[in-house]
C-alpha cells in the first residue's frame, strides 16, 4: 500500500525546539509567566513540548523524533535546578512531565482508551524505575508538591505516589486536585445536579460538603479548598465551614479556569462580546473583588455555510461543509505501538489553529484529555439532560482554543476550538465519532454506536478502493478456517477462509480500510449458478466499544484481520496493510462468536474449477471488483 512519508518540521517550530533550555529557576519563572486565552484557559510562557516541574526543579523539553514513527516517541532533554543537563535520545510515550522527585513521568499514546498501555516513570539517566499499564487515563495531573501523579480512570480516581511508588484508589469524580500534602480533592455531579466535594486522605474520606453550581475546576490553597463554577469561586475549610463565596463574575462573564500559583490565586474569566471573544485573568482580593493580570481577544471564527440536511444527516466538522480528507476510517485496523484495535471514529485531516465546529445542537458532556497536550477532547449530548443520550465527539483540540465547557448548550455550526498541531507523520486531524454515554457529566468512557462517516451528506471523493495481491502473486490468499495453515489455491479442500488485500485513499495519501466487502462464487463459465451469491463480508458500521476497552473489539480485530507473518495486517503511521478475512460472517450484520466457524465449506460443491469475486466499496459508493479462479480438489 501507498506510504505517507512525514514532512519536515516547520522552521519556527523548530527554532523553538532547538532553543537552549533555561535553568531551573529560569524555568520556574517562565512557568509563572501566566496569561490568558481569549477563551478563558490560563496559559504560562512553555513551549507546548515542554514542562516544568511544580516546584522548578526540573525542566523536560522533547524533540519529536523522525524516523520511525510508529507511535510517539520524543527526545528528551532534562534540565535540573543546578544546571545539570542529560539527554535522552528516544523516549516513547506522547506526554512527559517533570517531577520534583528527581525523575520523569511518561504516560502513553492513549487516543482511543483501548487496551491497557504503559505509565512509566524514569530517573533522569533514563532508568526505568516503575511501569504500569493503565487504561481508560483521563486528565492527569502532578500534585503542587511535585512527587504525586494523581489520574482518572474507568474504576476511579488514582494517586500514584512518585519516590515510593504507592498506588491509591478513590472515587471517580468529575474534577479533582491534589494538595501540597498529597491529598486529593475531588467533585462529582449528585442527582439532584449538585456537587459534592470530599477530601481523601490515602482511601480515607476525612471531609464532605455541597455545592449548587457545576464544579469545573477545584485546587489547593493553604489547607482549604478553592472551587470554581461558572459564575463563582468559592473557598471551603474542610470540616470546618461551608464553601463562602470568594469572587464572583460579572454580568455577561463566565469562569472558565483555576490557578494557583505560590500563594496567588488566579482565575480565567470569558466573555463574547459579538464575534469578538474576550478572556480576563483576573486575581480575586480579600473581598469580591478582582485585579485584572491580562488580558487578550481573538475574532471567533465566522458559522460555517451549513446546507439544509436531511434527518439522519450531519454537516462536518471542518470548514467548508463538503468533502474532507480523511487520514483513519471507521473500525479501521491500528496498532501504535500497543495492542492492535479498531479506529473508533473517523479522523478529518486539516492544519494547525483549523477550526472545529459542532455539527448538531446539544450539550456539552465533557473537555479532557486522554493523555496531555495533543489529546484534549469535547464530547456533546444530542439531548440535553436526558439520563443518556447519543452525541459527538472532536478529539485532538489545542486547549487554550476550547471554547465550551461542561454544562454548556451548542448548535450547530457553533465554534468548539482549533485543532492541535500533531506531533508525528504530519498528522493533524480531529477524531470524530458519534457516540453515547450517561450522566451529569462524561468521563471517556462513552460507546461508539455506528459509522458517524455514513452521516455526511456530501461524500464526493472518486478515489475507488485498489485490491492487491494477497500472497505471492495470488490477489487473494486461503488457509484453513480460523487457522494459519494456508492452502495452494490450485487444491482447496475442506472449510477454507479468503482473505483479501484491499484499502481506499478518501480524498488524501493516506490507505484508509474499505466500507463494505461483498463476495460472490460460481463455477467456472457458469455465472448464473453461484454457489455463494452476494454475500456480505463486512460493513464496517458496527458499534463498537473501544473507549472502555471491553471484549467486542479485540473480539472483532481478530474476526475481520488477519494478523500472522503470511498475511500481516498494519495499520500505522508508516504502513497500511489490511488483509480482511472474508468468510468470518454469516452476512447478517452482527458479528458474533459463532462467526468464526464461517467459512466455504468447498466440500459441500463438487471438485472442479470456481470464480471468486469479491466487491470492495468506500464510504462514497466507489467500488472496485476482483476476480480469481480456484480449484477445489477434496480428497
Amino acid at each position: 500500500m501507498q506510504l505517507h512519508v512525514p514532512t519536515t518540521l516547520g522552521v519556527a517550530l523548530l527554532a523553538a525546539l532547538l532553543a537552549p533550555a533555561p535553568s531551573g529557576a529560569a524555568a520556574q519563572s517562565e512557568r509563572s509567566a501566566l496569561g490568558v486565552s481569549p477563551q478563558g484557559r490560563i496559559v504560562d510562557g512553555l513551549p507546548r513540548t515542554t514542562d516544568v516541574s511544580p516546584r522548578g526543579t526540573c525542566r523536560v523539553q522533547c524533540t519529536p523524533t523522525g524516523g520511525d514513527v510508529v507511535e510517539f516517541a520524543s527526545r528528551v532533554e532534562i534540565v535540573t535546578a543546578d544546571g545539570a543537563r542529560s539527554v535522552l535520545p528516544r523516549v516513547v510515550g506522547a506526554a512527559v512531565w517533570a517531577t520534583d522527585a528527581e525523575r520523569i513521568v511518561v504516560l502513553a499514546d492513549h487516543c482511543s482508551n483501548v487496551a491497557p498501555r504503559p505509565l512509566t516513570v524514569l530517573a533522569l539517566d533514563g532508568t526505568v524505575l516503575f511501569s504500569r499499564p493503565v487504561s481508560g487515563v483521563a486528565n492527569p495531573v502532578l500534585g503542587p508538591s511535585g512527587d504525586v501523579l494523581a489520574y482518572r480512570t474507568r474504576g476511579g480516581v488514582v494517586t500514584l505516589d512518585l519516590e515510593r511508588f504507592e498506588a491509591a484508589r478513590h472515587p471517580r469524580y468529575d474534577a479533582f486536585a491534589l494538595d501540597a500534602a498529597g491529598r486529593l480533592i475531588g467533585a462529582s455531579a449528585t442527582e439532584d445536579g449538585a456537587f459534592a466535594l470530599e477530601v481523601r486522605d490515602g482511601t480515607r474520606r476525612v471531609a464532605r460538603t455541597v455545592v449548587r453550581e457545576p464544579v469545573r475546576a477545584v485546587a489547593a490553597l493553604e489547607g482549604d479548598v478553592l472551587v470554581l463554577g461558572p459564575r463563582t469561586l468559592r473557598r471551603w475549610t474542610p470540616g470546618r465551614s461551608a464553601p463562602v463565596p470568594r469572587y464572583t463574575a460579572p454580568d455577561g462573564a463566565e469562569l472558565r479556569d483555576l490557578r494557583v500559583d505560590g500563594d496567588r490565586v488566579l482565575v480565567g474569566e470569558h466573555v463574547r462580546q459579538g464575534n469578538l471573544a474576550v478572556g480576563r485573568l483576573v486575581q480575586p482580593g480579600a473581598t469580591t473583588s478582582a485585579a485584572t493580570v491580562a488580558t487578550s481577544s481573538a475574532m471567533l471564527p465566522g458559522v460555517p455555510d451549513l446546507a439544509p440536511q436531511g434527518v439522519d444527516e450531519i454537516p462536518w466538522p471542518l470548514a467548508p461543509n463538503s468533502q474532507q480528507p480523511i487520514g483513519n476510517s471507521y473500525a479501521e485496523y491500528q496498532r501504535y505501538g500497543g495492542s492492535p484495535y479498531m479506529h473508533p471514529g473517523i479522523d478529518v485531516m486539516g492544519s494547525p489553529g483549523q477550526p472545529v465546529y459542532a455539527v448538531a445542537d446539544g450539550e456539552v458532556k465533557a473537555v479532557l484529555t486522554t493523555s496531555g497536550t495533543y489529546h484534549w477532547r469535547v464530547a456533546t449530548a444530542n439531548v440535553p439532560g436526558a439520563a443518556q443520550s447519543e452525541g459527538y465527539l472532536y478529539a485532538h483540540l489545542h486547549l487554550p482554543t476550547i471554547a465550551v465547557s461542561p454544562g454548556d448548550l451548542v448548535v450547530k455550526g457553533q465554534y468548539l476550538g482549533d485543532l492541535v498541531f500533531w506531533p508525528v507523520a504530519d498528522f493533524t486531524h480531529t477524531h470524530f465519532a458519534r457516540i453515547v454515554d450517561a450522566g451529569v457529566q462524561w468521563q471517556g468512557d462513552w460507546l461508539n454506536t455506528d459509522n458517524c462517516h455514513l452521516q455526511h451528506p456530501r461524500r464526493t471523493e472518486a478515489s475507488v478502493p485498489v485490491f492487491e495481491p494477497a500472497i505471492g502473486n495470488d490477489l487473494f490468499a486461503f488457509c484453513r478456517n480460523d487457522t494459519s495453515n494456508y492452502l495452494n489455491p490450485n487444491a482447496l479442500r475442506g472449510q477454507v477462509d479468503i482473505i483479501a488485500h484491499v484499502g481506499d485513499t478518501i480524498d488524501s495519501t493516506w490507505v484508509c480500510t474499505v466500507q463494505t466487502l461483498r463476495y460472490s462464487i460460481h463455477p467456472a463459465g457458469n455465472p448464473g449458478a453461484p454457489v455463494i451469491d452476494d454475500r456480505l463480508a463486512v460493513e464496517f458500521d458496527m458499534p463498537m466499544d473501544t473507549y472502555i476497552g471491553g471484549p467486542v473489539d479485540d473480539f472483532l480485530v481478530d474476526l475481520l484481520y488477519k494478523q500472522d507473518s503470511t498475511c500481516q495486517t498494519r495499520g500505522d503511521y508508516n504502513a497500511r496493510e489490511f488483509f480482511h478475512i472474508l468468510t468470518n460472517s454469516d452476512g447478517d450484520e452482527t458479528y458474533e462468536a459463532s462467526d468464526v466457524a464461517e467459512s466455504w465449506d468447498t466440500r459441500q460443491v463438487p471438485d472442479g474449477d470456481y470464480v471468486i469475486t469479491v466487491t470492495a466499496t468506500d464510504a462514497a459508493g466507489n467500488a472496485t471488483t476482483a476476480s480469481m479462479t480456484v480449484t477445489v480438489d477434496n480428497p
